[in-house]
């Protein structure tokens, strides 16, 4: 099977930072799963899919998207998983990082009448 990661998985970067905090989480791997959430928001309407796939060779980083997978549920996952990543860190990257993913969900899918869609 092609190997993938759930939108959900975003949220175990935040967990691994704040046990890191305590000397039960590992603040690495905390920082590369909050890097592949980020990633994952690299869209042209900067809004993540629900499951990405990455290819499977070994030199190849790159992940794709199939059609029934593309679409967005407005989950708060990865930018609280950033704020722990941010605060903990001191890095602004990931501060800066969940500011571009507000700015995208206020773009995209704000609607007139009130709140989100």
């Amino acid at each position: 099977s092609i190997p993938k990661m759930d939108h959900l998985v975003c949220f175990l970067a935040g967990s691994l930072a704040l046990g890191s905090v305590h000397g039960v989480g590992d603040i690495e791997l905390a920082k590369k799963i909050g890097e592949t959430c980020i990633e994952m928001y690299d869209t042209p309407a900067g809004l993540a899919p629900e499951i990405v796939h990455f290819h499977d060779q070994k030199d190849s980083t790159d992940m794709y998207i199939k059609d029934a997978d593309a679409h967005h549920l407005l989950r708060p996952e990865t930018v609280e998983s950033l704020f722990y990543l941010w605060r903990i860190t001191g890095e602004e990257r990931w501060r800066e990082a969940g500011w571009k993913m507000f700015e995208a969900w206020e773009k995209n899918t704000k609607v007139s009448t009130g709140g989100y869609s």
